[in-house]
């Protein structure tokens, strides 16, 4: 390559000292920002891998609502709506026809699509217990009756809670089962593992992770139908 003949060697000296005065420049800033970085970085990660669970604010105790019969109604704005939700789409897969009614057939294919044999008399006890015709609303009002004794989802949850210290939404089930063999209204030990038969697991990250309930997708499956009640 030839050195253009119009620049002096004054010039590329001093064009030379400016680069390099830069670039040392960029590499004595670049430490203290460098941390700042690893830091977001890390935050991130952090939140994907350990999620912190996002609990509901405590309100006080939780009393139980008043006792309900066969003929009450439910009022709407006593229900929790995400469990609503839930119940609709229950309500959608339960009626097969589609004509916005659960019929005694609809129950029989259920039973028949989940490869269970269906039984008959357990079919006419299910249609025995719902006010007819079993609508959308009339299958709400029994949903909210069945599930009477059960605390409201977002109480379970602040519930749980205490025993997770980091907010990762995970609990070692191990150490929930010592507590309800050990404490309180002690259970049996055939009794603690049937309470925790059917918790949700999480997946594990490492072979080493001790198995952990999910215990905020255990709370939406215990959770019954109604809203917490202010104290």
């Amino acid at each position: 390559m030839s050195m253009d003949p119009t620049v002096s060697l004054e010039d590329l000296e001093r064009r030379r000292r400016r680069a390099s005065s830069a670039r040392k420049a960029s590499q004595t800033s670049q430490p203290s920002s460098q941390p700042e970085t690893e830091s977001e970085a890390m935050a991130v990660i952090n939140e994907i891998f350990n999620p912190r669970l996002k609990l509901p604010e405590s309100t006080g105790y939780y009393k139980l609502p008043e006792q309900m019969s066969a003929d009450d109604q439910v009022s709407a704005q006593d229900l929790d709506i995400a469990k609503l939700a839930e119940l609709k789409e229950v309500f959608t897969l339960f009626d097969t026809d589609c004509d916005g009614l659960i019929s005694k057939d609809d129950l029989r294919f259920t039973y028949m699509a989940l490869g269970n044999e269906p039984n008959e008399q357990l079919l006419e006890q299910m249609m025995q217990e719902a006010q007819e015709p079993l609508d959308y609303e009339a299958f709400v009002q029994l949903m909210c009756r069945r599930t009477l004794e059960l605390d409201p989802e977002d109480v379970l949850l602040e519930a749980w809670s205490k025993w997770d210290d980091h907010g990762t939404g995970k609990i070692d089930e191990r150490k929930i089962y010592e507590e309800l063999v050990n404490y309180g209204d002690k259970m049996t030990d055939s009794e603690a593992k049937e309470a925790l038969s059917h918790a949700p697991m999480a997946k594990p990250k490492t072979l080493e992770e001790p198995p952990m309930i999910d215990y905020p997708a255990f709370c939406r499956m215990l959770g019954g139908m109604r809203k917490r009640k202010n104290p």
